[in-house]
């Protein structure tokens, strides 16, 4: 997990979503990654290592979670409540084909019934110091409820950093060197007081490399969200695990009309919805998440 956030506040930006959207309409969009895996503050003791791929899973029907401002449950699947106009959250997912990110591969995961529930990117790097845009497309909801301001559409978004892991053999290596899109391989990025001041990258062209004894505990993946409703049994390193609400980074804000607003008698007020922890062990399994992770979890 990247600890800078932990150990001196939120100093780095997060993996986020590029774009706020207003009600009903459909959304070109992205999931902005902002850094890599670290497991010390970057810049300041520790080294990132590049993005290899990233798994972003929605919300959707029976399993939405929906939460009020403070944070408490109002329900699971349906409305959120009178939240929004349809019976159930479906926002018809889509993933972009071709090299559209850092990623040369992007797919759909889905449901029985065809329905995408998540999206994976694969078969790449993104150079630490680097930014990359993984996108998407989503139809936002119509919301029925005058007196919400904004439904945040929280979306479980994981940043992969290693390959073949899990949480029992993440500490263990190797490390294979990572290569971009086209099979070249990463700059090395370093720490910014070595070098005369001058990041790695910069000064020479040294190169991330093959680690037989890994790179490190917890720096397998970045996990981007936290207290999934009725918890997980593949996603529960509490090492690796966001700590509070905050790290729900990439949500989709869905902007209320203000005509609509403007009807409402009593404080606006910001709702959530996200998914529920079986989602992600029902869809973010083991073959569905090669080549990053090993065996049947836990992650």
């Amino acid at each position: 997990m990247f600890v800078a956030a932990l150990g001196i506040g939120h100093a780095y930006a997060h993996t986020g979503v590029r774009d706020q959207v207003d009600e009903g309409k459909a959304s070109y969009n992205g999931f902005t990654i902002t850094h890599g895996c670290a497991s010390g503050a970057e810049g300041q003791s520790g080294q990132a290592y590049p993005v290899l791929g990233q798994t972003a899973l929605f919300p959707y029907g029976s399993t939405a979670v929906w939460r009020d401002e403070t944070g408490a449950v109002i329900q699971q699947g349906g409305d959120g409540n009178g939240t929004i106009t349809a019976a159930s959250l479906s926002l018809n997912v889509t993933g972009y084909a071709g090299m559209s990110s850092a990623f040369a591969t992007s797919q759909e995961i889905v449901d029985t019934a065809g329905v995408v529930r998540a999206l994976h990117w694969r078969d790449g790097a993104m150079e630490p110091k680097l930014n990359t845009i993984t996108p998407f497309k989503i139809t936002a909801p119509t919301i029925k409820n005058d007196c919400v301001k904004t439904l945040k559409i929280r979306v479980a978004v994981i940043n992969w950093c290693d390959l073949k892991k899990n949480e029992a053999n993440d500490v263990k290596g190797p490390y294979k060197k990572p290569k971009d899109a086209f099979g070249r391989p990463i700059p090395l990025t370093s720490i910014v007081d070595v070098n005369n001041g001058l990041q790695a990258n910069v000064a020479d062209s040294r190169i991330y490399k093959n680690q037989g004894g890994g790179n490190g505990d917890n720096n397998r993946a970045d996990w981007w969200f936290s207290d999934l409703y009725n918890g997980s049994q593949l996603y529960k390193d509490p090492e690796v695990i966001g700590a509070d609400a905050s790290y729900w980074s990439a949500a989709i804000t869905v902007n209320n009309a203000a005509a609509d607003t403007a009807n409402c008698g009593s404080p606006l007020v910001n709702y959530t919805v996200e998914p529920a922890g079986i989602d992600l062990d029902t869809y973010l399994t083991g073959p569905n998440t090669q080549p990053f992770t090993s065996g049947n979890g836990p992650f």
